[in-house]
């Protein structure tokens, strides 16, 4: 059976005119298009920062829980590290410097990072740049530190011979065999989706207050309280201090911008953009703009916290965003 006619979606349809020459499909999306023409011609760079402050926060917090240690650091981090807006973004928030970037995560797999570091500008496949001054950090501060320390290390050891046998290169345990893969315990994986309703509907001063309540309320008599509960909820009080310090260092990059913008369109941007940063994500996004914006920071300080695999989802954006878009 024959068919007369091909129907295409909205969306298809644009596709099919813009490949053939009938739709001009930078129209409508200057902004998009010219920041994404900066990234083409781009190789990566290596930003050493939230290795370098992370682990100066581990180094300071030694036998303490893990959960604590892991949420100090990252409180540091926030304090520490650089923020950027770039030119053309009115969403911002980013885990390195401008342009294209890499972060190193050493806690994960630091044991062969002295080794990889000098390799990344001239490896084949996804090569990266790193200055010779954060080489140096990596190689003689980031790396020592965390020999004998890491996940990778620490897993290796653990799993029995048949499974590490087909995890890893018997001859190499840095390489991966990808028969049985480590992603869903080593980083983050796509099916790890967090709960960006509760933020939007909360803020992370809400989910602070809830902590600290139940934190109050633990018996002080307690193992299992003090021991186990008393770290998991100082930990998220930390992590939301963290983020939402993050978020306002933003707001005052974005108002000292603007204070120093001749373009007064661009002006306005990184006005509302700091005045958006202020409020969100510590309190409950109030308009569809503040909710992508509290969004992303989750998102963004999540990739900061742990390494991806591929992505951390974002779930059903068409549920939770629809409120505030309707």
């Amino acid at each position: 059976m024959t068919t007369c006619c091909t129907v295409y979606s909205p969306h298809e349809q644009r596709i099919q005119e813009e490949m053939l020459g009938k739709n001009d499909f930078k129209k409508g999306r200057e902004r998009i298009y010219k920041i994404l023409e900066s990234f083409n011609t781009q190789r990566p760079i290596i930003d050493v920062e939230r290795a370098k402050y992370f682990t100066e926060s581990m180094k300071e917090t030694e036998g303490e829980p893990l959960v604590l240690r892991w949420s100090k650091a990252l409180l540091h981090i926030a304090k520490n590290m650089t923020v950027y807006i770039d030119d053309d973004n009115l969403l911002v928030g980013r885990g390195g410097q401008p342009g294209r970037y890499g972060m190193l995560f050493p806690e994960l797999d630091g044991d062969f990072l002295d080794v990889a570091i000098e390799q990344l500008p001239s490896r084949v496949e996804s090569p990266f740049n790193i200055s010779q001054a954060d080489a140096d950090i990596v190689i003689n501060e980031i790396a020592p530190y965390w020999k004998g320390k890491t996940f990778h290390e620490n897993l290796t050891k653990a799993l029995p011979k048949e499974t590490l046998k087909y995890t890893y290169d018997p001859k190499d345990p840095l390489k991966s065999r990808f028969i049985v893969n480590e992603t869903a315990s080593f980083r983050s994986s796509i099916q790890w989706v967090h709960d960006y309703e509760r933020v939007l509907k909360r803020g992370f001063k809400g989910i602070k207050e809830e902590a600290e309540q139940k934190l109050a309320a633990l018996d002080p008599l307690s193992p299992v309280d003090n021991m186990e509960k008393a770290p998991f909820l100082q930990a998220v009080i930390n992590v939301c201090d963290a983020i939402v310090l993050w978020a306002k260092r933003h707001a005052k990059l974005a108002a000292e911008l603007a204070e120093k913008e001749a373009d007064q369109t661009r002006k306005q941007e990184l006005l509302e953009i700091a005045e958006i940063c202020q409020w969100v994500p510590e309190n409950p996004a109030r308009n569809f703009r503040e909710a992508v914006q509290s969004q992303w920071f989750t998102q963004m300080f999540s990739r900061i916290e742990q390494k991806t695999g591929t992505i951390i989802s974002n779930g059903r954006m068409d549920q939770y965003f629809y409120p505030y878009y309707h």
